[in-house]
């Protein structure tokens, strides 16, 4: 790959003059001010230093980015989240019933399987499962190819993306939150620990009803620097 070139001050200027200088990508941490170029196709990819392609970020966005791309100019992301409790298994129903035939699935359960792993793994396990669902999720957030993966998660951190959710809404993901009910999760929880981690999970607060509002705002935002259509669809992946 050609080394990238600095950014012509002219492209810059009229960037700023186009789509301002606050910062774009809004991920956690974000300063609020541009101070740096950033690429919406990233340069890895083929992206032109071209006043379309360009919008400004802050030094913090832009090394978090990590050439994620933007829901729909790659990859096109769709994030369902459930508690803990369910073990995944009425998300996987829900996305069985909504995914293309050849759509990819990476799942807790899936995942699992794959690797043999009895029915009760041990945490150390159970680490081993969070692992290959975060090398998926990475490699699938970066990817330039235009197809739909569909990718189940029981929480919205990690040590490395302590703010998830925060990030996928950024990234315009599409967000599904599959909740059966606090009654009912609690009712599975066999042992101290899921309890306490279905105590956890709803503690959050997590619905569908607060995703689409902050994905509406988000849009929004994204329709006003030129990164969507300003039709703003609810509680549904709009086609853009």
């Amino acid at each position: 790959m050609a080394r990238r070139q600095t950014i012509d001050p002219l492209v810059r200027a009229k960037v700023i003059e186009t789509w301002g200088n606050a910062c774009w990508l809004r991920l956690p941490g974000c300063t609020g001010v541009g101070e740096e170029d950033d690429h919406i196709v990233p340069y890895a990819h083929g992206g032109m230093d071209t006043v379309a392609n360009i919008r400004r970020a802050c030094k913090h966005c832009n090394a978090s980015r990590q050439d994620r791309v933007l829901y729909g100019y790659g990859a096109r992301l769709h994030i369902v989240v459930t508690p803990p409790g369910s073990c995944d298994r009425e998300a996987v129903e829900w996305v069985e019933a909504h995914r293309q035939q050849g759509d990819p699935v990476v799942s807790w359960l899936a995942l699992a399987r794959a690797m043999r792993l009895p029915e009760s793994p041990s945490m150390a396990q159970r680490r081993a499962v969070a692992m290959a669902w975060s090398a998926a999720y990475r490699q699938f957030a970066i990817t330039q190819e235009p197809i739909d993966v569909w990718m189940i998660r029981t929480t919205t951190s990690s040590r490395r993306h302590p703010r998830m959710l925060d990030e996928w809404i950024s990234l315009d993901y599409d967000v599904r939150v599959i909740d059966p009910g606090f009654e009912v999760e609690w009712e599975r929880a066999e042992t101290e620990q899921a309890k306490r981690l279905v105590r956890q999970w709803y503690g959050l607060h997590i619905s569908q009803a607060l995703v689409d509002a902050r994905q509406r705002e988000r849009r929004a935002t994204l329709a006003r620097l030129g990164l969507r259509s300003d039709r703003v669809t609810v509680a549904s992946r709009p086609e853009w």
